[in-house]
């Protein structure tokens, strides 16, 4: 692997930097999070988004899309993840396009793909269950078959961004029980279907996560995407996917947290001296230099093996958990730095600490993915 980004990469590289350090500012973000009442998005930025072709960077050419790769989403969302850009972006232009492109039909691919690449759908991603574990043995969600329909009922966890997008992707059981990997269907509905409702949930990230009830929801059998009870063939390739981005995510915003961090410990003077010069901050932030940069490479590795074709699944699951770790391990060590200064309002590092959790546990925590990696070495995991 080349891991010399083209003139192309580069330029999407530097394109997103200097719009989202213009128009994605810390107080920008602050001033979304205090509007209890927002969408906890802009739709003018997510307009912007469609405009310099970002929403459909990875749908293939034959549906209009720019048909780059993961390697491109991952240069990308690791700026995103500098300014901690509040956006739908991963819902919607990973995990909705991608489930789209492999498991739709010709019609749902002509019509759900050009509206996402053009900005016209935003989609929420309903997986997460009530519960602490991650992954498709946890689904409950019930749609049962009714005629022509399917009614489902239950309720999904931590659902970013539902009440501002247009559309949900709901993970559902059709068949088996809670603890199997089969048995799930995915469906696409509109957000504001009739027995669909949001509740805000507070979070020490303070975005706009929701939980997303369903009480006798009735959507007909074409709402279905993907294989009925066989949806995990698809939506593990998505599930991949996503995590790939949500560690770019972290390495961008580890990245800008050491850079915060560093410029602090060469102003700062206590004790006598600047306090860059003792050799616990150097060695603290030479470590989380070296934890950065591995952070990048495994992104950049996994996600140019996956554009590949190749099966990445042990990779993805050291990806995401050593970037979950390393950008829990920087902003902490960052805040550290900054003394108490760090874990105030006034300071960026408060809100890159908040969002830097919430991307470690996203699309599964650490202990989810090394559990993945513990069975590659030692088989299934029992206890």
């Amino acid at each position: 692997m080349d891991m010399k980004y083209t003139e192309e990469q580069k330029q999407l590289q530097d394109l997103a930097r200097r719009y989202l350090e213009k128009e994605c500012t810390i107080d920008f973000v602050r001033n979304l999070e205090k509007k209890d009442e927002e969408i906890g998005f802009s739709k003018e930025m997510w307009a912007s988004f469609a405009e310099m072709g970002w929403l459909g960077l990875a749908i293939p050419e034959e549906h209009d899309g720019m048909g780059w790769g993961l390697v491109d989403q991952a240069i990308l969302a690791m700026q995103m993840g500098r300014s901690i850009c509040p956006s739908p972006y991963l819902s919607t232009a990973v995990i909705a396009a991608e489930a789209i492109v492999l498991g739709g039909t010709d019609d749902q691919k002509s019509e759900l793909l050009e509206e996402i690449i053009g900005g016209e759908a935003v989609y929420a991603f309903c997986f997460q269950e009530n519960t602490r574990e991650f992954g498709p043995k946890t689904v409950a969600l019930e749609a049962k078959a009714d005629g022509d329909n399917y009614v489902i009922n239950g309720s999904k966890m931590f659902v970013e961004f539902s009440k501002g997008a247009d559309k949900l992707l709901v993970v559902t059981r059709t068949a088996g029980k809670v603890g199997e990997e089969s048995g799930l269907t995915m469906f696409i509905m509109d957000s504001d279907t009739k027995g669909i409702t949001h509740t805000h949930l507070p979070t020490m990230a303070r975005d706009r996560q929701y939980e997303v009830k369903f009480e006798n929801v009735t959507v007909p059998k074409s709402a279905v995407l993907g294989p009925v009870g066989d949806g995990w063939t698809i939506l593990n390739k998505v599930v991949q996917k996503a995590a790939v981005i949500f560690s770019a995510y972290c390495a961008g915003t580890a990245e800008v947290m050491h850079e915060y961090a560093l410029e602090f410990s060469k102003e700062r003077v206590q004790f006598g001296r600047i306090i860059g010069q003792m050799q616990v901050i150097q060695q603290y932030l030479a470590t989380c230099t070296i934890e950065i940069y591995g952070a990048r490479t495994i992104v950049l590795y996994t996600a140019w093996h996956m554009d590949q074709g190749r099966d990445m699944l042990d990779y993805v699951a050291k990806t995401k958990a050593f970037t979950s770790h390393c950008v829990e391990h920087i902003c902490d060590r960052g805040s550290q730095i900054f003394g108490g200064m760090g874990y105030i309002e006034e300071t960026p590092t408060t809100l890159h600490l908040r969002r830097g959790k919430q991307y470690q546990l996203s699309m599964g925590g650490m202990a989810y993915w090394e559990d993945i990696v513990a069975e590659k070495m030692f088989g299934p995991v029992t206890a």
